[in-house]
């Protein structure tokens, strides 16, 4: 049956499948990022060898990425097994939508390179088309709808030499650096011998660069940070019930001796708006006995809208910063499309609920103290490299607070955390991390993780952040802002230079 739709045999289709299923191992749970080298030529070659057709590439892509996005995001079922009686009903039907959704972007790009060189006889140029055109999906996955630049295969680099290339150009370039070699690397001598460049390039600089850490310079005062980790379980976390429970729970682990100099809490660690209760930031304060960091809800009673925030108060209780979440995720903390269907008053009074969560008006810089000013980003705003530049650029170290609860204790926490520091590393820049449930660290400016508190457990951890103000920045910070995309469309009009005088020389001859 499957076969008669897709015209491509069901065993060339589960060999796709399967081998995107082992490109997956290049993530967390797993991070065996040399499997790229091994499937992506494997791929390669099933494409040349099975493939015929555009529908057949269209279907060979798409259970490609049915076999890499299905196992990557096994997580995402997660969520709808918080409330199991509303919501686990849902669970199979979105887990199958949100994998599928992301697989077209890879069935589009099969397809896309099978049109442009469905006439070319030649395997090594059908190969580097489909290379490309497979490079430019996954930078357009990053961006479009807002962007989803999860699970791109250059996470799977972290802990290997060759994550300086992401301090060179970035992870989306390195992305399409990957996929691109490996994707030629039966087909193309070219290709080959780029790889071997490479490979030379990261023994000189790589190698030097991951394993020379530098710690803090003990002549350098530091900020003590402390990061608390409640581990308060999702389906309990928003029960009214359990305000004071909770909040106990925070109180006790930030008031422990000797006192450190900033205490931060995770996303959403307080249920009530800290703005209409000063009161209990000043019970607080009075227990906690310094200046706290802590993620919480805002509501704007002029313009009506709700916003998730960060606030930080000082050891008096007063609010000193605030800074709302600018990033949202789509269909966790709005609705798109929702402004069109409250105008249609679809749904009737229940547009708020549509609307969810308010966009801020942008990333901002926090200041703690005079020489430590840092960039506050409220969980899903991690993912997103090319916006924080600008911003990053003039910070201190960066701050990740987040609620990984909703994730589960599978792989989500890992991949979520790999993100995280991969902002380090890019940007040369130490990141502190906190985590409702874990993992919650502190980040090198290596994009190591030097301290953390395990996945699902409660406790607290003391770090210490220099407060040398000058910072070596990338060339990714320096030049970055961009600079991916714009590299990636002069790599497609090369595909089409490439294209046009091929064409023609088979024309003359």
């Amino acid at each position: 049956m499957i076969s008669r739709i897709i015209t491509l045999s069901e065993s060339t289709f589960l060999r796709f499948i399967l081998l995107g299923a082992v490109l997956a191992f290049t993530q967390e749970p797993f991070n065996l990022p040399y499997c790229n080298f091994l499937v992506l030529p494997l791929i390669s070659f099933l494409v040349m060898r099975f493939l015929k057709t555009s529908k057949q590439y269209l279907f060979g892509g798409l259970g490609l990425g049915l076999g890499y996005f299905g196992l990557t995001f096994v997580w995402i079922v997660n969520p709808f097994l918080v409330d199991l009686q509303k919501n686990v009903w849902l669970a199979p039907f979105a887990c199958f939508l949100f994998v599928l959704a992301l697989s077209l972007f890879w069935a589009i790009a099969f397809y896309l390179s099978n049109h442009f060189m469905k006439d070319e006889q030649e395997n090594s140029k059908k190969v580097f088309c489909l290379s490309v055109f497979f490079a430019l999906v996954e930078l357009l996955r990053c961006y479009l709808f807002s962007g989803f630049p999860w699970a791109i295969l250059s996470y799977g680099w972290l802990d290997t030499p060759l994550s300086i290339f992401v301090t060179w150009f970035g992870p989306y370039i390195f992305n399409s650096l990957i996929i691109i070699v490996g994707f030629n690397l039966l087909y193309s001598s070219i290709i080959n011998n780029i790889f071997k460049i490479i490979f030379f390039f990261t023994i000189l600089f790589g190698v030097q660069n991951y394993y020379s850490e530098k710690g803090i310079d003990e002549s350098i005062e530091s900020l003590t940070v402390r990061l608390v980790q409640p581990n308060i379980k999702q389906k309990d976390k928003w029960k009214k019930e359990n305000e004071l429970q909770h909040l106990e729970i925070l109180i006790d682990l930030s008031n422990k001796s000797p006192k450190p100099d900033l205490v931060v809490w995770p996303e959403t660690a307080v249920y009530w708006l800290p703005e209409e209760n000063p009161e209990k930031l000043q019970m607080i304060a009075e227990q906690v006995r310094s200046p706290l960091l802590f993620g919480a809800l805002r509501f704007n009673r002029d313009t009506k809208k709700l916003f998730n925030a960060v606030f930080l108060i000082d050891d008096k209780g007063e609010i000193q910063s605030f800074y709302d979440k600018t990033f949202l995720v789509p269909f966790g903390e709005y609705l798109p499309l929702g402004g069109l269907l409250r105008y249609f008053n679809i749904f009737g009074n229940s547009y708020r609920l549509i609307d969810g969560f308010s966009r801020g008006s942008g990333l901002e810089l926090l200041k703690f103290s005079q020489f430590q000013t840092f960039l506050p980003l409220i969980c899903y705003e991690a993912l997103f490299s090319n916006e924080i530049l600008g911003e990053v650029n003039e910070a201190h170290w960066i701050l990740n607070i987040t609620n990984d609860a909703w994730f589960g204790n599978n792989s989500g926490p890992k991949q979520h955390l790999n993100i995280a520091r991969m902002r380090a590393l890019e940007n040369n820049i130490p990141l502190i991390r906190v985590s409702n449930n874990g993992i919650s660290a502190k980040i090198s400016k290596n994009g190591k993780i030097e301290e953390y508190i395990p996945l699902n457990k409660r406790g607290f951890l003391d770090v210490g952040l220099s407060l040398n103000t000058e910072r070596e920045k990338t060339y990714y910070a320096t030049f970055g802002k961009n600079f991916s995309a714009y590299l990636h469309l002069v790599l497609l009009l090369l595909l089409f230079l490439y294209y046009l005088i091929s064409s023609r020389k088979e024309k003359g001859d």
